[in-house]
Formats: structure tokens, C-alpha cells, sequence
């Protein structure tokens, strides 16, 4: 049986602020706060993280074609369902991309979760785990053409 929540309340906070270098580079960090509650119960919410971080740079290698792209997210804990937490974490991203280098060819290569961070995420209610573990360091290559 599926039954949504009837109403909740959030309050919160969020702000972004970017900026780009007369050398090509590209930067932003964005950060938010919020507090949900399930106003039936007056219960936190599942799997709501009252901390959310960001911060992207993006470093030109050869100007216009080749980019180096960092992330770093942070997540802060969650309640879950059994009323336990799911602990905070960092995770970092790199990208290696192309622009232009071809007509109509663009590459791109990534490590995602590069330092093979471990962490759980709250499960639900078609879960039989209070956590599901994540995966660690994955790769991903892409290829796309546009004619």
C-alpha cells in the first residue's frame, strides 16, 4: 500500500554565488539548509538532509577544446525509516572534456565518487534494508556526435 504524506512543512535557506576568470576558468558553490516535518506526525522527514554543499571548478587545458572539471558535494545525515541515521559524506567527481576539438565531436571522461567513498542512503518502504550502500569509484566515457 502506497500513502502519501497529507502535509508537510519546509523551512530553509539556499544561496549560490559563481563566477568566471578572464582565463577561462569556472567556479560556483552553492550551499542550502532545510528542516521538512511531516506536520501529521511531527517527525523529521526520511531521508532529508538538513545540509546540502556544492563546489564545481572548471579549468581550461587548452583554451576552448580541453577542460578539467572538479566536484565535491557534501550530503549531511538522514533520518531513516527505523528512525536511525544515514551518516553525512563528501563526495568528489572529475571530468576530463572536450569541446570543438572536432567538428561536432565532443568526449568527455569521468571518475565519479574518485576517493571510493563509503556511504549508505536511506531505503524505503519496498526495502527490505533500513540502508542501501552506494557504489564506489565508477567510470563513465561518452561520445557524442552532433550532424
Amino acid at each position: 500500500m502506497f500513502r502519501n504524506i497529507e502535509e508537510v512543512k519546509a523551512k530553509g535557506i539556499e544561496f549560490e554565488l559563481g563566477g568566471e576568470w578572464p582565463n577561462g576558468m569556472k567556479g560556483r558553490v552553492s550551499y542550502s539548509f532545510t528542516k521538512t516535518k511531516d506536520l501529521e506526525t511531527g517527525e523529521v522527514l526520511t531521508n532529508s538532509p538538513k545540509h546540502l554543499a556544492k563546489f564545481n571548478l572548471i579549468f581550461p587545458l587548452m583554451k576552448d577544446k580541453i577542460f578539467l572539471g572538479m566536484e565535491e558535494q557534501f550530503t549531511g545525515n538522514r533520518r531513516t525509516l527505523a528512525g536511525k541515521k544515514a551518516d553525512a559524506f563528501f563526495i568528489t567527481n572529475l571530468t576530463l572534456f572536450s569541446q570543438n576539438l572536432l567538428k561536432g565531436l565532443e568526449i568527455s571522461a569521468s571518475v565519479y565518487n574518485l576517493f571510493n567513498r563509503k556511504y549508505s542512503d536511506p531505503g524505503g518502504a519496498e526495502h527490505l534494508q533500513d540502508l542501501l550502500k552506494q557504489d564506489g569509484q565508477t567510470f563513465r566515457l561518452k561520445l557524442t556526435y552532433l550532424f
